[in-house]
C-alpha cells in the first residue's frame, strides 16, 4: 500500500501518543552524536513510523482481536518522510514480504536474530492502545528489551510520577482484598509489583481469588488495570490542552475574511462535527473514568468488590477503549497546536482552515464499538 507524505503532514510532525517518528528520533540521535542511537538492529527499520489505528469493519482484522493496529509507514526517501511511502499493518500476512523489500531482511542465516529483536520490539508495541512514552518504556522493561531511553519521551521524574499514581492507587484495593489487614507489610508491595508485571499467576493467585477473576483472564486484566489507571492520570494531565482546543473550535474556527456561503456553509457543519467527535470521545472517557473511580471508591470503603470485579472483567475492552480515544484526542490537539502556533491569535486562512478543520474531523472519526465488543469497530 502507498501513501502520500504531504497528506499524513500533521500526524507525521504531531508527536503524538498516537505516532511513534522512529525515522525522526534516529536522526536526531545521529545528528547530537548520542551512545548508541539505535533501537533496532536492522539499521535499515529505523526508516519507519509507526502509527496507531482504530481497524475499520473492511480492515484486515488483528488476529488477537484487537480493534486497534499498528501501521507501518515506510518513506520512500528517508530524508523527506512528505515525498510518500509505503504503509502496511504488522498484523498483515504480507508483513515478511515488505520488510525482505524494503528492509532487505530474511527469517534464516545470520540476519535471523536480527529480525526476531526487532519483531519483538514491533510486538511489544502492537500490543499496546497508544504510543505513550510511558507505557512503552514499561512495556519494553517489563519484556526485558534494553533501548535508548531518547525513543520514549518521558522523563525519569515524569515515570516516577505516574508509577507513583499508580501504585497509590493500586495499594487501597490490595489491602482491601485481604480485609485491609494492617499487618501485611512488603506483601503489599511485591503483590503490587507482580500485578505491575502481570506475568506470574501463581504469585497472583490471592488476588485471583480475592477479585474471582478467570485464571485464564487475570494477567490481561491486571495489565489492563494499571493501563486504567495510566489512562486516568493521562487524562487530568492533558485537561488544559484539551479544553483549549475546544475553545478554539468554538470561537476562532472561522473564516477571517468574507467567503462565499456555500464555502461558509461547508467549513461550518466540517467544524460543529469536529466539535461533536470531540465531546463524544471526551464524554465517554469521563464517564468510564468516573465509574471506575466511584467503584473503586466503594471497593476501598466497604470491602466489598461485587461492582468492582465487574468492571475488572471487562478492564481490557475498556483500557482499548481509553487508549484509542485518549491518543485520537492527544493527536488532534497536537495537530492543531502545530498548525495554529505561528497564526495570529491561531486564526487561520480559509484554506487552511477548511485543510485542518478536515484533518480533526477524520482524526476523530472512528471509534471503538464499546466494552464487550474488543475485536470490533466502528466507524
Amino acid at each position: 500500500m502507498t501513501g502520500s507524505g504531504r497528506y499524513l503532514k500533521p500526524i507525521l510532525d504531531s508527536g503524538s501518543s498516537r505516532v511513534f517518528n522512529c525515522n525522526d528520533i534516529v536522526s536526531k540521535l545521529e545528528r547530537e552524536k548520542v551512545d548508541n542511537p539505535y533501537i533496532f538492529k536492522t539499521r535499515s527499520m529505523h526508516n519507519m513510523v509507526l502509527i496507531k489505528e482504530a481497524l475499520a469493519r473492511d480492515d484486515l482484522q488483528h488476529p488477537q482481536g484487537f480493534a486497534i493496529g499498528t501501521k507501518l509507514y515506510v518513506p520512500y526517501n528517508s530524508a523527506d518522510v512528505y515525498q510518500g511511502g509505503r504503509s502496511i499493518y504488522l498484523h498483515s500476512p504480507y508483513l515478511m514480504q515488505v520488510f525482505q523489500e524494503q528492509f532487505g531482511v530474511r527469517g534464516d542465516g545470520d540476519k535471523a536474530e536480527s529480525l526476531s529483536h526487532d519483531l519483538k520490539i514491533l510486538q511489544t508495541l502492537d500490543e499496546l492502545p497508544s504510543l505513550d512514552g510511558f507505557l512503552m518504556r514499561d512495556a519494553f522493561e517489563i519484556e526485558g528489551i534494553a533501548i535508548n531511553d531518547h525513543y520514549c519521551e518521558v522523563t525519569p521524574t515524569e515515570r516516577v510520577a505516574i508509577g507513583e499514581y499508580i501504585r497509590g492507587k493500586m495499594e487501597p484495593l490490595v489491602r482491601a482484598a485481604y480485609g485491609g489487614q494492617r499487618s501485611l507489610g512488603g506483601k503489599v508491595t511485591q503483590l503490587i509489583d507482580k500485578v505491575w508485571e502481570a506475568k506470574d499467576l501463581e504469585a497472583l493467585d490471592p488476588l485471583i481469588q480475592a477479585f474471582r477473576l478467570p485464571r485464564h483472564e487475570a494477567l490481561d486484566v491486571f495489565s489492563a488495570w494499571k493501563g486504567i489507571i495510566y489512562y486516568a492520570f493521562e487524562q487530568d494531565r492533558m485537561r488544559e490542552g484539551r479544553e483549549n482546543f475546544a475553545l478554539w473550535l468554538k470561537d476562532m474556527a472561522r473564516p477571517r475574511q468574507a467567503v462565499t456561503r456555500t464555502v461558509g456553509a461547508a467549513i461550518e457543519e466540517t467544524r460543529r462535527e469536529t466539535i461533536q467527535r470531540l465531546r463524544s470521545h471526551w464524554v465517554e472517557v469521563a464517564g468510564v473514568l468516573q465509574t471506575y473511580e466511584q467503584l473503586y471508591a466503594d471497593f476501598v470503603a466497604s470491602a466489598n468488590p461485587g461492582g468492582f470485579i465487574n468492571f475488572l472483567r471487562g478492564a481490557t475492552d475498556t483500557y482499548w477503549l481509553l487508549g484509542d480515544s485518549l491518543s485520537k484526542i492527544n493527536l488532534a490537539v497536537n495537530c492543531w497546536q502545530l498548525t495554529t502556533q505561528s497564526a495570529a491569535n491561531r486564526r487561520l486562512s480559509v484554506d487552511q482552515l477548511d485543510n485542518l478543520l478536515t484533518w480533526l474531523k477524520s482524526i476523530l472519526l472512528c471509534r471503538l464499538s464499546g466494552t464487550g465488543e474488543r475485536s470490533r469497530t466502528a466507524a
